[in-house]
C-alpha cells in the first residue's frame, strides 16, 4: 500500500544534503531542452532526440539520490553513453501514443466541464442560459464574469474559481492520466541498460497494474503543490519544487517495484 505520507517523508530526507547539486542538475536539464527547443527550424525535433536519453539521466540521478549511491551531475549524460538508441525510440513510440489519447481524453474533459458550466449558467443566469441555447449568443457565456456581485462577493468568487480550476484540470489532467501506463519507463531503463524502448514500456504497463489510481492521486499532489508554491515565489520555488516531484516518482517507483517483487515471490 502507498502511503503518502510516507513518500513526501522519504524524499525529503533523501533530499537532505543534496539540495543545491539538485537544483543545480535539473536547472541544467530544463536548460538544456529549453536551448535546444528554442534552435529555429530543428529545435523541436531536436528536443525530440535528447528528451530521452535527458530523461534516463534524471532518472539515474534520482535514483542515486534516493540510494545515497553517490548521485553526481554527470548521471545527466548517462543515456547519452548507454542504450541511446532506445532512449530515442522510446520518446518516439510513447509521444504519438500519449499526444492522441491525451488530446481525446482532454476533449472529453472540456466536454464534460462545458456541460456542467452551463448548468450552473442556468441556474444563476437564465436568461444568459436561454440566449445561448436559443441564439448561441456566446457573449452570454460570460455573464458569471460580467455580473461579478449579483451573487455576492463571496459566492461569485467561489463560483469563478471553481470553473477556472476545473478547466484548468481538464487541460491538465487529461495528459497526466494517459501516461500513467508508461512512467515508469524510463527508471526501468536507467535500471538495466539492455532493455529496449518497447520491453521497457510494457514493463511499465505491467508495473503500473493496481498502481495507477495511486499514481493519480500523487501527481494530482504534486499539481496542487506546485500552483500556490508558483504563484506565492514568482515561480522561484519551482527550483526545488521540480527536483522534490522527480524524487517522489523514484521513491514511487522503489516501493512498487519492492511491493511487485513480493507479490511475484508469493505467487511463484
Amino acid at each position: 500500500m502507498i502511503v503518502f505520507s510516507n513518500l513526501i517523508s522519504k524524499t525529503f530526507n533523501a533530499l537532505k544534503g543534496h539540495w543545491f547539486q539538485a537544483i543545480c542538475v535539473f536547472f541544467v536539464y530544463n536548460l538544456m531542452i529549453g536551448v535546444v527547443q528554442a534552435i529555429p527550424g530543428i529545435g523541436g525535433f531536436l528536443s525530440l532526440i535528447i528528451s530521452g536519453p535527458l530523461t534516463i539521466g534524471i532518472c539515474v540521478y534520482s535514483l542515486n539520490i534516493i540510494r545515497d549511491n553517490f548521485p553526481k551531475a554527470e548521471d545527466l549524460i548517462f543515456g547519452f553513453k548507454f542504450n541511446l538508441g532506445n532512449g530515442i525510440l522510446a520518446y518516439f513510440i510513447l509521444i504519438p501514443i500519449i499526444l492522441v489519447s491525451g488530446f481525446i481524453l482532454m476533449i472529453l474533459f472540456l466536454a464534460i466541464n462545458f456541460s456542467i458550466y452551463l448548468l450552473i449558467l442556468s441556474v444563476y443566469y437564465s436568461q444568459s442560459y436561454e440566449a445561448f441555447t436559443l441564439s448561441m449568443d456566446w457573449e452570454a457565456l460570460l455573464s458569471p464574469f460580467k455580473l461579478f456581485f449579483e451573487l455576492g462577493v463571496l459566492n461569485s468568487i467561489l463560483m469563478i474559481l471553481f470553473l477556472v480550476i476545473s478547466f484548468c484540470f481538464s487541460l491538465i489532467l487529461p495528459w497526466i492520466i494517459v501516461s500513467i501506463p508508461f512512467a515508469m519507463t524510463f527508471y526501468i531503463m536507467a535500471e538495466d541498460t539492455s532493455t529496449d524502448a518497447w520491453d521497457a514500456i510494457q514493463q511499465s504497463w505491467k508495473m503500473m497494474k493496481g498502481f495507477k489510481r495511486s499514481y493519480l492521486w500523487l501527481n494530482v499532489i504534486l499539481l496542487l503543490m506546485m500552483i500556490p508554491i508558483s504563484i506565492f515565489t514568482l515561480f522561484i520555488g519551482l527550483l526545488w519544487f521540480i527536483p522534490f516531484s522527480f524524487v517522489i516518482t523514484a521513491i514511487f517507483y522503489e516501493e512498487i517495484k519492492s511491493i511487485s517483487g513480493e507479490e511475484a515471490q508469493l505467487i511463484d
